[in-house]
């Protein structure tokens, strides 16, 4: 596999679907995917070893695990438990290798929801004639059983929506194409591999100090904040959290150890981090402020809502007469870690700005933050910042020095911005 960060593959479907067959297949042609190790609460059996077929534990621990949210998936089968630790699944993602599931299809959907990067792979034979044939051909069930899993494949059919990828399984030559095809696709997608060398060697010097952060640790927060309204309506703002994790992706390719503290985004959380998933500013600045105090950089390019409301209805507000709204201002994140963190690590703030004095401003706002830099885009300009692939600006250092960045996407813009960090942390620190 040509990807340092493992992928998370879920095939699933209808009993005597084919899955199984596939997941084997994969296994045996991808050097680094492997089947992942299930827990169980049934005995071992034969030859069978604990941490290598199954891990093995009672059904009280087993439950008690279900209550700490330490299963993607779990379910019971024929009177024991099965299930799948989110914790294994994470460190062989993040040592590379990539994970392979064959599981029914509700397991497939609390994969999803619990882990939103893993790809859905939903597997269907060519008609439920064939389906019925094949079930009927294992010599495995009597008739009553097979019925029973008839039903339950018109159900699990209808949640193929859910799904990244179908595969029609009727010839098996074809659709050990089709799989392979599907994984390698994954590899190949830029957020799943570091940062090509081979697109920095056009201006390399604008690339240099990004070695300074190898072995850091950062945290990058992103995204928008939603602050309720109602159990339905929301205040927030544009922010698609393209930024964010851009700066989160190239921190991890430069070698640092990233915590990824992130609103309601548009994109999904990049792999090779650790992440943690939050919905109002004060739901941030609560992970913040128990983090920060052992970090070497923050970098705050969440567009954190600025206002919320001053009370919320529990329910939905009915679409009747008029209302009027009252709002107030959400923490001031910075600020309010600046006063009450005692070891407060150096900042990178993001600033958005409109008019003829958007420097002032952003200025303005990098000393009132106590930050080091500020990265300054401006809001009036069209096709970059909010909603936009692209992005262009100026970074503003603390002594006064700057650097403006060209117009190009946001993964390409980290990158630069993340060297000039290092350049200028270097500088300030003497070169530790």
């Amino acid at each position: 596999m040509n990807s340092s960060y493992g992928i998370l593959v879920v095939l699933a479907g209808p009993s005597g679907a084919g899955k199984t067959t596939l997941a084997h297949h994969l296994v045996d042609t991808f050097q680094s995917a492997m089947f992942s190790v299930s827990t169980t609460t049934r005995s071992l059996r034969g030859s069978e070893e604990d941490g290598a077929d199954y891990f093995f534990v009672s059904r009280e621990e087993f439950e008690k695990r279900i209550e700490n949210g330490f299963f993607l998936e779990w379910a019971e089968v024929h009177g024991h438990f099965y299930g799948t630790s989110a914790e294994w699944v994470s460190g062989q993602l993040d040592d590379g290798r990539s994970v392979i599931l064959d599981i029914d299809v509700q397991g497939a959907l609390q994969v999803k929801a619990a882990f939103p990067e893993s790809i859905l792979i939903f597997i269907l034979p060519a008609s439920p004639e064939v389906l019925g044939d094949r079930l009927l051909n294992r010599n495995t069930d009597d008739s009553e059983i097979i019925i029973e899993r008839m039903k339950a494949a018109a159900w699990e059919t209808g949640w193929i929506g859910a799904f990244d990828y179908f595969i029609r399984n009727d010839r098996l030559e074809d659709s050990v194409k089709q799989v392979e095809t599907i994984l390698q696709g994954e590899e190949n997608k830029l957020m799943n591999m570091p940062f090509p060398d081979e697109a920095r060697v056009f201006e390399p010097d604008s690339f240099l100090g990004r070695d300074y952060w190898k072995n850091k640790r950062i945290i990058v927060t992103s995204g928008p904040t939603r602050e309720p309204l109602d159990d339905v309506r929301f205040i927030s703002n544009r922010s698609s959290g393209l930024m964010g994790s851009s700066m989160a992706e190239a921190f991890r390719d430069a070698g640092s150890d990233v915590l990824f503290v992130t609103g309601p985004a548009c994109y999904i959380n990049p792999p090779g981090v650790n992440t943690v998933n939050i919905t109002t500013a004060s739901d941030m600045l609560d992970i913040l402020s128990s983090e920060v105090g052992e970090a070497d950089l923050l970098v705050m390019a969440a567009a954190v809502s600025d206002f919320k409301p001053t009370s919320y209805m529990h329910g939905k507000m009915e679409r009747a007469g008029e209302y009027e709204l009252q709002m107030k201002a959400t923490p001031d994140i910075l600020s309010t870690l600046n006063k009450t963190v005692e070891c407060m690590c150096p900042v990178l703030a993001f600033a958005l700005e409109f008019g003829e004095d958007f420097e002032e401003k952003a200025l303005k706002k990098m000393r009132r933050k106590g930050a080091c830099a500020v990265f300054l885009n401006r809001g009036d300009i069209s096709g970059i910042s909010m909603e936009a692939t692209g992005n262009e600006g100026m970074i503003i250092f603390e002594d006064g020095s700057s650097l403006m960045i060209h117009r190009c996407s946001k993964r390409y813009a980290a990158e630069l911005v993340i060297a000039a960090m290092g350049r200028y942390m270097m500088k300030r620190t003497g070169g530790e």
